[in-house]
């Protein structure tokens, strides 16, 4: 019953003006159930005394005789229907509330199987990795920079791996996570995509402006993201990295001039997460072969979403 407020005034308005004595009562105590299981105690309380109020008025205007006994009976019974949908609809509350504890309960559970996958196998291979490629630049010094460099590059995966785990695992202590990334650390991947070979270039236009952490951090992860396609894509290409405050919000554009052989990203995540994190503010993406050739990436991310 979708509306059993409307339903139980249509049949008390109907049995008032009826000179018939229907057994009206009864039939007005199933919306009067549905409407103190869905309204609660209120439309409980409201519901019962209009059942007894409407009989009287029934029997004082069409001259029928008013039976104390009549009167009690409809009222205990419209109160025990009443107490009854109001026990009803405590239970289904209560239903709902364990529900929404076991799917909070199972995905608790979900996000800590996956913290332990990730740390018990891909922290494993990354932690052999970075060892291995220091005892390799410990017995080649001709290539101890670059060693130095692939290690430098695991340690840091490794970093965001277990800042990754600690927020699957709920850590909300600001102390026990490592800074959120922001903007201001877009010369380190800068730097990082130089040192793999790709020319690249970093130019902020408008005047830079406090922006809420989260957009800071998708925006910083759509540049990492669109360099790191770059390098393994694009070859000893040049790209450039344009950061412009509008008024509206920020724009981000990743363009490299697709000077290898294979410029243009095929499979993987990466376009799928970085358009995925613009959906999140509401925003537009767009990823595709630039007009003069290479791969150009923009995401325009509002400041208010």
């Amino acid at each position: 019953m979708r509306a059993p407020a409307l339903a139980l005034a249509l049949l008390l308005v109907a049995g008032l003006a009826i000179p018939l004595d229907t057994p009206y009562a009864l039939i007005a105590l199933v919306p009067l159930f549905v409407l103190a299981r869905e309204g609660g105690p209120v439309a409980g309380a409201v519901g019962a005394p209009a059942i007894v109020v409407v009989s009287v008025l029934h029997d004082v205007v069409w001259g029928t005789e008013l039976l104390a006994a009549e009167v009690i009976a409809t009222a205990a019974l419209a109160g025990a229907v009443a107490i009854a949908g109001l026990y009803a609809g405590a239970r289904r509350g209560h239903a709902a509330r364990e529900r929404e504890l076991l799917a909070a309960q199972a995905a608790a559970d979900e996000r800590l199987r996956i913290a332990r996958e990730l740390h018990d196998a891909v922290g494993h291979e990354v932690s052999l990795m970075v060892v291995q490629v220091q005892a390799l630049g410990a017995t080649r010094p001709d290539i101890g920079e670059e060693t130095e460099s692939i290690a430098g590059h695991g340690r840091r995966a490794m970093a965001e791996m277990h800042r990754t785990l600690s927020l699957l695992r709920g850590a909300d202590d600001p102390a026990e996570l490592d800074p959120t990334p922001g903007l201001d650390g877009l010369d380190d991947v800068v730097d990082r995509a130089r040192a793999a070979g790709l020319q690249v270039s970093l130019t902020v236009e408008g005047a830079p402006r406090p922006l809420a952490p989260a957009l800071e951090l998708s925006a910083y992860r759509i540049v990492q993201e669109a360099v790191t396609n770059a390098v393994r894509h694009a070859g000893r290409a040049a790209a450039t990295i344009t950061l412009r405050y509008e008024p509206a919000g920020l724009a981000i554009d990743v363009v490299d001039d697709g000077s290898g052989e294979a410029s243009v990203p095929t499979g993987g995540h990466g376009l799928t997460g970085m358009r995925e994190r613009v959906a999140l503010f509401g925003g537009a993406f767009t990823a595709g072969p630039a007009p003069g050739g290479g791969f150009a990436v923009h995401a325009s991310l509002p400041y208010e979403s």
